[in-house]
């Protein structure tokens, strides 16, 4: 080899030990920068858990925190009941009301503060409800139990899948909701209350039976609109009394197979031997009858099918055709002793077609991230909360666009992570967000 070739195999060994050197030390250089973004966000993951799948110590911190929680957590109860709508009749529904008795809090426990009661459907679209018939806790705020109605819009032989959402934030004010319509095609009267609402009852109603007694409407005491039909009076000799209604026109556009619904109240069913419902078809009049389980005090929601079948009890049923057009209804109670005073009110008395197949599932339990904590975190040194998490990292907390916590160099060595979570909003709302913690030194 002559000097010259020397030089030139001299000058390519350097070049290529030094493309190694320089590798070899970008190489461990990303090494370490990726062992540290790899132990960044395996703390991410657990500041995720510590702040948003943890409701702190003591767990209602966010209502004193100037005093300064044992452990901060931003989790907070929410329960939830699921419902499940069938339409089974072959029918496209529009606006049709569908009430359910939801039990928010059996024990009183204080689960369900009355102002965060919501309700979304399969889109994430908040609806319109009414709660009525309400049960309240010894804090008469929580709810006990109470109806929930909303209104339905459902195509033939399809499945509507609706979710119930309430929590304990006391800091929720009321929400204000617009007044069902209850307006729809399947029934009649096509708003459910036109029969025993105070602007259209006079001359209507009459009392049936009875020795005294007077029809009045009850502005208080109704399970919707204006008021209900109300009588209170004494039994006669022939041990009956109750209200009749008697439309000066028949009541037509019902048919056989569609069902009668009623409100019915009685202030005491003491010595009370049966309930008696009343229909006639201008030719032919049948009745059904109840002697068990009469309402105490309380409403009672009468629901029958118009048919002749053995189950619906239906008695005195020979050719009776709603399609004639209804005559009148009597409702009236029959007593086992004489001289018996009682007061009989009746509501949302209407027909309907095949109702909507509803079942309401168990409650369930799941932490949500609760904005009325994260806003008491603001109110907490940044220094304060990582003495309290005890990390020697930096971090960060997001939920949608608000933050809490240290800035980072985007350039820096940073690990996070972020997941969609259920948000109770300080407004009562539900909704979804990515929540994300991010972490560095």
């Amino acid at each position: 080899m002559n000097y010259f070739d020397f030089t030139i195999a001299a000058s390519t060994f350097l070049i290529f030990f030094a493309l190694a050197v320089m590798f070899s030390t970008n190489y461990f250089s990303n090494l370490s920068s990726l062992t540290r973004i790899t132990e960044f966000r395996s703390a991410s993951e657990d500041f995720y858990k510590l702040f948003f799948e943890d409701k702190g110590v003591p767990y209602n911190w966010n209502k004193n925190y100037l005093i300064g929680p044992v452990k901060i957590g931003l989790a907070e109860d929410l329960y939830i009941t699921r419902m499940l709508i069938r339409e089974n009749a072959g029918l496209n529904r529009a606006n049709e009301p569908v009430k359910v008795h939801i039990i928010f809090d059996e024990k009183c426990l204080n689960k369900s503060w009355n102002n965060t009661i919501r309700m979304y459907d399969e889109n994430w679209n908040e609806l319109n409800i009414e709660i009525s018939n309400t049960t309240n806790c010894s804090n008469i705020q929580y709810l006990n139990q109470a109806d929930v109605s909303w209104e339905v819009n459902i195509s033939k032989n399809q499945i509507g899948k609706y979710w119930v959402y309430y929590f304990p934030d006391e800091n929720v004010t009321a929400k204000i909701y617009s007044s069902l319509s209850y307006y729809t095609t399947s029934w009649i009267p096509n708003n459910r209350d036109n029969w025993t609402d105070n602007n259209t009852w006079s001359g209507n109603w009459s009392r049936y039976g009875g020795e005294s007694g007077i029809v009045t409407n009850d502005t208080i005491n109704k399970t919707r609109g204006n008021s209900s039909i109300n009588i209170t009076g004494t039994f006669n000799a022939s041990s009956i009394f109750g209200l009749r209604f008697n439309p000066p026109n028949n009541i037509t556009n019902v048919s056989n197979g569609w069902y009668m619904d009623s409100w019915i109240f009685i202030d005491n069913n003491l010595n009370l031997s049966y309930m008696r419902i009343v229909l006639n078809d201008n030719y032919e009049t049948i009745y059904t009858q109840i002697s068990s389980n009469l309402p105490n005090n309380t409403w009672y929601h009468f629901e029958k099918e118009l048919s002749n079948t053995t189950q619906n009890g239906w008695s005195n049923w020979n050719n009776f055709n709603a399609s004639n057009g209804i005559d009148f209804i009597e409702i009236y109670l029959s007593n086992s002793s004489s001289n018996l005073n009682k007061t009989l009110k009746i509501d949302g008395l209407h027909f309907k077609k095949k109702p909507l197949e509803v079942k309401a599932f168990p409650e369930e339990n799941i932490l949500a991230v609760s904005l009325s904590k994260f806003d008491a975190l603001q109110n907490i040194s940044y220094d304060e909360t990582k003495k309290s998490v005890g990390e020697n990292y930096k971090f960060r907390l997001e939920i949608g666009n608000k933050t809490y916590g240290g800035d980072f160099n985007k350039s820096a060595n940073v690990g996070c992570c972020e997941y969609p979570k259920i948000i109770e909003n300080k407004n009562g709302t539900i909704s979804k967000d990515l929540v994300r913690t991010c972490v560095w030194k």
